[in-house]
């Protein structure tokens, strides 16, 4: 595995993009490490796909600097900036095999007969297809032709690898498979990447950082514990992952209130007394063992609505003490047995004092 060095691979420096009176990208500055697999995340259109674009030179800024290995690229055309690109379209030629849409961008750098067959075969290995270059695209799977386009922005040995959206054509389990197979490639090649999607789990599960945007700018960049545990707006911590909020207000002390229930937090407010505040909790943030009257945050829910999904169920929760206000709640299966839970049963849980994050409202 490669581990991501100190050094940037690429820097974008206040970037914004309009097109006529649209601000598409608002001063976006941003660092892309060597040898991470970086992902922007966010709701269709947010810019995401636009900032990749001019990445790649496919779209020009309107303003701003983009400096490639430590060479300012921000005019240079596409042809010049030593990247691979992978689409959701898979963008194969149809009327050419495997073999020969990997080895298209090969002839045109001089290599040999013998050294093209050779990287095609090398990469064909790579992405787990060694008998498949002899086929046209049109005898290949979804997931296989996504598999092919991978290793043809591999074949010239990019500096810079940019993935739009390339797993959103394919089904659910297909996508499973395939971002595992980006990943350990990514890691075994240690090709500096950068990936658009907007689909948060598959940022979660394969990124080294997340930049969530919106609106044209950057709300947070942080790696995927940071971003789901610590968000740092509004938008992060109800983007990304399930989140119950609930109305609070402050107390002037550090401390907040639901109702009649005192909440401590890792984090003080600092709200002035009396301010209302919007408190951000994710449902698996809360312990119902071994409690206390005397323990910090213990409140009484009635549970509803319980959903048995496998590994995990989900609970629907309402909590006199805090004005009648719902959330939902994540239990493992082994907890209903131990608690002898049931629907419409009440229980008494510690909401966990690090794990919830206010903002004003």
């Amino acid at each position: 595995m490669t581990t991501p060095s100190n050094s940037p691979a690429f820097e974008i420096s206040k970037v914004t993009k309009q097109f006529d009176q649209f601000v598409a990208l608002n001063d976006i500055s941003l660092s892309v490490q060597s040898g991470e697999l970086l992902c922007f995340l966010g709701p269709s259109g947010c810019g995401k796909t636009t900032l990749l674009r001019i990445i790649a030179g496919l779209e020009t800024q309107t303003q701003g600097q983009l400096v490639q290995d430590g060479k300012d690229v921000s005019t240079v055309p596409p042809a010049g900036r030593n990247f691979g690109i992978v689409f959701q379209s898979y963008a194969l030629f149809p009327n050419l095999t495997a073999a020969q849409n990997i080895a298209y961008g090969l002839v045109s750098q001089g290599k040999t007969k013998a050294q093209i067959h050779q990287r095609v075969q090398e990469l064909l290995e790579l992405v787990n297809l060694p008998t498949s270059g002899n086929k046209f695209p049109s005898q290949l799977s979804g997931g296989q032709q996504q598999r092919i386009a991978l290793a043809r922005a591999l074949a010239p040995a990019p500096s810079l690898l940019l993935l739009d959206e390339p797993l959103s054509a394919l089904d659910a389990l297909e996508r499973v498979r395939l971002r595992a197979e980006i990943r350990r490639l990514q890691q075994q090649l240690g090709v500096t990447t950068i990936m658009v999607t907007h689909d948060q789990e598959e940022a979660l599960a394969i990124s080294d950082r997340i930049v969530v945007m919106n609106h044209g700018v950057i709300e947070q960049v942080g790696t995927p514990h940071e971003v789901y545990q610590t968000p740092a707006s509004p938008f992060v911590a109800d983007f990304i992952g399930k989140v119950n909020v609930l109305e609070a207000t402050s107390q002037g002390n550090g401390n907040l209130s639901v109702g009649s229930v005192q909440l401590e937090t890792a984090s003080p407010c600092t709200a002035k007394e009396g301010e209302k505040i919007k408190i951000y909790l994710r449902p698996e943030d809360f312990t119902a063992r071994h409690i206390s009257p005397d323990q910090n945050n213990v409140v009484t829910v009635r549970l509803s609505k319980i959903e048995y999904l496998g590994s995990f169920c989900m609970a629907e929760a309402s909590i006199e003490e805090m004005q009648g206000q719902t959330i939902q709640l994540q239990f493992w299966p082994s907890y209903f047995s131990e608690l002898g839970l049931d629907q419409n049963g009440p229980l008494s849980i510690r909401l966990l004092a690090d794990r919830i994050r206010h903002f004003s409202s």
